[in-house]
């Protein structure tokens, strides 16, 4: 004779092993980040930032001379329209570095040591 429970755990067993594992939905935060990741706008954004921060610091008048680009392994680039506006910024580097660091606080993922300063060509 046949057994009921037996023929209802064969069953059961063969009923699971049918089921497929169904992913959760995914995270609204974590697809956002993902797409701000993928497009680049938190890059823009943090540029968009660091320029302003830029122009704060240094003033509107040589900020109109100058632009900040990206921070590289804790280098500041910056491209200057002439030498002079370079020289006097080399003149003023330490002081530039210590005002941006605590301007920027957390918009950087690391702290600026130091400046990168080159004439842009024409």
């Amino acid at each position: 004779m046949i057994d009921k429970a037996k023929v209802e755990q064969f069953l059961l067993d063969d009923l699971k092993n049918k089921q497929r594992y169904i992913p959760l939905p995914a995270k609204m935060d974590r697809l956002i980040s993902e797409l701000l990741t993928r497009r680049g706008y938190a890059r823009v954004k943090a540029a968009s930032q660091l320029a302003d921060v830029w122009g704060v610091v240094v003033g509107e008048r040589i900020a109109g001379m100058t632009t900040a680009g990206t921070i590289r392994r804790g280098m500041l680039e910056v491209t200057c329209k002439n030498s002079a506006v370079m020289q006097e910024l080399a003149f003023k580097k330490h002081s530039l570095v210590t005002k941006l660091n605590q301007k920027i606080g957390s918009l950087a993922n690391q702290p600026i040591k130091d400046l990168k300063l080159r004439v842009a060509a024409t």
